[in-house]
């Protein structure tokens, strides 16, 4: 069998499946994939000698927006009515760092509101997740928060919990909002601008001369949004601009995924960017293993998220832009969510903000999850009028 599939310009990446413990949130969280097809004549690094001039200056005008830094919480408009007190919330962690770094942010935005959380660890096996839900429930749980909540694996302590009266929220999951789930953020449609975002550094870096790859995960469907606008922004910015994708399987993450990537490129010689659909995931260890295999003068590397290592890799100039995740957008919609759902007023719809940071913007302290948007806290607990 091939060690790696490849097909060209790929819009399909896959299917999140609930057992792949907390790839979803390595996206928390976890990451996707031809037959290199440049268009139109090509220079030496293969891209094309024509220049889409309208395209580099949609994509410059794009890529100033997107380095600048959000100052604002993604919601706005203040709760207005009291928001009852002693509320009892249990965090599932999914088994992964990312995960295991939400509780705290969790228990500090719940303090805020006078609750508390209990943090549960549990491997991330739809098994283990169940028994830690069904757990919460027996035990007076007022609200369950589960990252990556899949209903098909959950959908029997999705309706338990909907019977107890008790509130289930998720983040990062393809589920809709409904019967029995209060609220999801960082939804596949939420996370689209991602791609857009590198795309236009892509294309801005290289001044309208990339022969992209995108790598991905197809196994999480979450991620099929930033691919697909990853590739509808190349095309809108750079016409003679290619896209070849590459897929990675779950069972190359933390082995091989680099040797896959140096293998794609050492046989596809004008691809000269590598856009990352899981940082965290797929980059860990592919800076050292393009500069070994030569090929660091010549491929650059963009992506989604970021761990503590892409961070060291990004200031020491190995990797060019990233879009971090922010985890304290995630857990603090997911409890405006409940804030708003107790007060009695409308839950607001809202995604996180977007950051693209270079060498030049990321923070100095990477060491742990930093926030977006610095004054975080004190914005919601304005809203929630705690303040």
């Amino acid at each position: 069998m091939s060690t790696q599939k490849v097909r060209k310009m790929s819009k399909q990446p896959g299917s999140f499946r609930g057992r792949a413990k907390g790839g979803a949130l390595a996206i928390v969280l976890a990451a996707v994939l031809v037959t290199a097809s440049a268009c139109g004549s090509s220079d030496s690094s293969g891209s094309s000698s024509k220049v889409d001039s309208a395209g580099l200056k949609a994509a410059e005008a794009t890529v100033a927006k997107a380095s600048e830094r959000p100052t604002t919480i993604p919601v706005t408009d203040p709760v207005g009515k009291p928001i009852p007190k002693g509320k009892k919330l249990t965090f599932v962690s999914c088994g992964v760092e990312a995960c295991a770094l939400q509780g705290p942010i969790l228990a500090a935005g719940a303090k805020s509101l006078g609750w508390t959380v209990d943090q549960v660890a549990t491997d991330g096996s739809a098994e283990k997740v169940q028994g830690a839900i069904d757990a919460a429930i027996r035990n007076g749980a007022d609200a369950v928060i589960l990252n990556a909540a899949d209903r098909d694996a959950y959908s029997k302590q999705i309706a338990d919990a909907k019977k107890a009266g008790v509130q289930f929220v998720t983040c990062c999951s393809l589920a809709t909002a409904g019967d029995g789930l209060l609220y999801n953020t960082a939804t596949d449609k939420q996370n689209g601008p991602i791609g857009d975002y590198l795309a236009a550094k892509v294309v801005t870096d290289s001044k309208g001369k990339a022969n992209a790859l995108y790598v991905n995960i197809s196994a999480f469907q979450i991620l099929k949004q930033v691919g697909d606008t990853f590739d509808a922004g190349m095309k809108k910015y750079c016409s003679s601009c290619s896209v070849d994708n590459l897929d990675i399987p779950l069972t190359s993450l933390g082995k091989d995924a680099p040797d896959r990537i140096i293998s794609y490129l050492r046989s596809h010689p004008k691809v000269n960017y590598v856009a990352l659909s899981v940082a965290d995931a797929l980059g860990t260890g592919l800076p050292a293993a393009i500069k070994a295999a030569g090929l660091g003068d010549k491929v650059k590397i963009v992506g989604q998220g970021g761990g503590t290592q892409n961070f060291a890799d990004m200031k020491a100039g190995s990797i060019d832009a990233l879009v971090p995740a922010d985890l304290f957008s995630y857990d603090y919609l997911m409890l405006d969510a409940l804030a708003r759902h107790w007060a009695g007023v409308p839950v607001n719809d809202a995604g996180p903000p977007y950051w693209l940071i270079t060498k030049s913007t990321v923070p100095s302290d990477t060491s742990k999850p930093f926030p977006v948007v610095e004054d975080y806290q004190a914005q919601w607990d304005k809203l929630w009028g705690v303040s």
